[in-house]
Formats: C-alpha cells, structure tokens, sequence
C-alpha cells in the first residue's frame, strides 16, 4: 500500500514538473515572438513614420530640377561658346602708268623723248617706254601671293561696225611670282619698251594686203593676279589689269595714248561664327543636357498621370475596397504607433491571411487622396501594417 501511494505521488510530481516545463517553453515562445516582433517594429522605424512626398510634390520637385539643370546648362553653353561680332576687312589695288615717247631722229624736236600727256606725231615715234605701277593695300597683314605679266594685244578691226578683223597677244615680259607674309602692302614694277614701228607695220601691212578699210591699236597691260595664301584669314581669288592703249595710224597726223588704271576698293564681310572657348565646358554640357532630359521625361510621365482620368493606384485601391468590402473598414483616423508594435506586410493577401487568425477587420486610411493610403489590423498591442503608395505601383508598372 505504501509503495501505491509512493507512485501515485511520484506521478503527480511529474505531471505538475510537466505542466511547469510546458508553461515555461510557451513563455519563451511569446518572449522570442515578441523579440522577433520588436525587431520588425525597429526595422520599420519604430513609433514614427517614414518621411513621405507626395505625388504633387515629386512633381513640383522634378520640375525644379528640371528648371536647374536647363538653367546650368545655358550658362555652361554661354561659357563653352562664344559669339564673334562681324568682321570687315577692306583692302584695294591701285595703279599708275607713266610713259615716255622716244623720237626718230628729226629737224624739230630737239629732245629725245616726250612725256606723258603730250600729243604724238606718228611718223616721228620710234619706242615707247612704258613703266607701270601697281600696289596693293590691306586693312590687316595678310599672307598673299602675286603674279604679273606685261602683254601687248594688237587689234585691227572694221571701220564701219567695229568688228574685229585680226587680234593677237604678245608676251612683252615673263610672269613673276611675288608675295608677301604678314605685311598688308606690296608693289609692283614694271617697265617696258615698245617697239611702236613694228607693230605699225603689222597693222599696216593687213589693211594694204587685204584691202580694208581699218582701225587698228596696240593695247599694252599689266595683268596682276591674286591669290590667298592657306593660313591667310581671308579669301581673296581675283585678276586685274592696267592698260595702255596705243593708236597705230601713219595717216593720223597726232595721236593721244590712253590709259586704264586699276581703282578699286574692295571689302571681306565674315558673318558672326560661333566659336568653341573651353572644351572642358563642352563635357558638362553634355551632362547636363542628359540629365535635363532624363528629369523632363520624368516630369513628363507624373503629368501624363495627373491627366489621365484615373490612375493605377486608385484602379488598385478601388479593387480592393470593392473586392473586400465586407472584410474593410473605413476609418477617419490614424492610429498611434507609439502605442502598438508595428508589423509591415509586403502585400495584401498577407494582410487577409492576418485578418483569418486574428478575426478582426481591416481598417482603411486616406493619407493622401489618390496619392497614399493605409491598411491595418490591430490585435492587442500588435498592428498589421499594408502601405499603398501611387509611386511605388508605377515603378511596378
């Protein structure tokens, strides 16, 4: 009987050891749930909430960087280019010719040429010295190369309509090569001689010979040819000439020489030129012109969802609020996190599965219209949190 009593007791004793252990692992477990719920809680920024901008703020923000970036970037162009006013270079050739008439031997003129200007008898001309003289004047020095040649055209031609019966060029001197490297001015110089008897007796042989009745002249010119040198800074392609007209008649009984001079003032326009003053702004410029088109496309796509008749968010939310209507419940008022431990889920179904153990009902919260929104469960001191916000479902887009 003793050794009855001694079991019975010694079971008793292990059933209430039992029971002790079983209450000891369940307080553990609650304290480790606890601890794991405080973790999460700390995760999630404790009592308070995170820092939130809404939707029209992000937008308003957007475009001021938009507004930044495109400012900073037309002052970096402003550095990077500059502008070049416009730029006139005037420069002119001119010429002289002076001439001597050399005489025949003869009883009346006791000299042995005549100058210029004078009226010429032409039985008596025996050579004409011509000396011409051309010169060439820039604004600025200039890097250019000359070419010069003395040719003599003589010409017989009808008397009645000016046609031109016989024409032909002779090279009096050889063409010479001249230039000139950083100086705006150059001259040239060229003497000749003519043999006025020559060139008379050509004339007068084609008219006897053919029996017409013609005007013939010997037509004696500088030809001077300009040309820009490649690092010269500006363009200049042309041809001039100064000429000295020479009647051949015996049957006149003076003649007058005439003379073409060169006379001209010409002028360079360089229109403005845009002109790269640091590359290294160049760079930035680039930069930012990327970036002002990365923030404007933003900008651009929050508009086009301001627009729109309704976003994805409240299409997302709607759903929900239809979908679940019995299970939610709408709420003017935020709860207190400080006084909960605060537990975010990831979705809503999450959410609903919370909602199935704890047989509470899900509360609704506006933060912002259209914008933010909240969905929460509280069960003692725990609160289930599902954050909706428009932002995140269009990078979800």
């Amino acid at each position: 009987m003793a050794t009855n009593k001694n079991l019975k007791k010694s079971d008793e004793k292990k059933k209430k050891s039992t029971v002790k252990v079983v209450k000891a692992n369940k307080k553990e477990k609650k304290e480790t749930i606890k601890e794991v719920n405080n973790e999460i809680f700390k995760k999630n920024g404790k009592l308070k909430r995170s820092l939130y901008l809404s939707f029209n703020t992000r937008v308003l923000l957007n475009l001021f960087f938009v507004i930044i970036i495109i400012g900073c970037l037309i002052l970096s162009l402003f550095v990077s280019f500059s502008i070049t006013k416009t730029k006139k270079i005037n420069y002119s050739n001119n010429s002289t010719i002076d001439y001597k008439v050399y005489l025949n031997d003869n009883e009346f003129y006791k000299e042995e040429y005549l100058n210029k200007g004078m009226a010429y008898v032409a039985s008596l001309i025996d050579k004409i010295n011509i000396n011409f003289n051309y010169k060439f004047n820039s604004d600025i020095r200039s890097d250019i190369e000359f070419k010069s040649k003395v040719i003599a055209k003589l010409v017989i031609s009808s008397q009645n309509n000016s046609k031109v019966f016989y024409e032909n060029e002779y090279d009096i001197s050889k063409e010479e090569t001249s230039e000139i490297k950083n100086e705006n001015i150059h001259s040239i110089n060229k003497e000749v001689i003519i043999d006025y008897d020559y060139y008379n007796d050509l004339a007068n042989k084609f008219k006897s010979q053919y029996a017409v009745n013609a005007d013939s002249y010997l037509e004696v010119y500088l030809l001077v040819s300009e040309k820009n040198k490649d690092n010269n800074s500006y363009k200049i392609n042309s041809a001039q000439k100064a000429s000295l007209v020479i009647p051949l008649s015996q049957q006149e009984i003076n003649i007058g020489l005439e003379e073409k001079n060169i006379n001209e003032d010409k002028q360079v326009v360089f229109p403005p030129e845009v002109v790269i003053t640091d590359v290294r702004f160049i760079i930035l410029d680039v930069i930012l012109f990327v970036l002002a088109v990365l923030f404007l496309a933003k900008f651009l796509k929050k508009i086009t969802l301001i627009s729109s008749k309704k976003s994805r968010y409240d299409k997302y939310v709607n759903k929900l609020l239809r979908g679940y209507d019995r299970l939610i419940v709408n709420v003017k008022t935020s709860p207190n996190f400080e006084n909960y431990n605060v537990i975010k889920v990831e979705s809503f179904d999450e959410l609903l599965d919370v909602r199935d153990n704890v047989k509470e009902p899900i509360k609704y919260y506006v933060i912002i219209e259209h914008q933010k929104c909240e969905f929460f469960i509280t069960n003692n001191n725990d609160l289930y949190l599902y954050v909706v916000k428009a932002i995140d479902i269009e990078k979800n887009k």
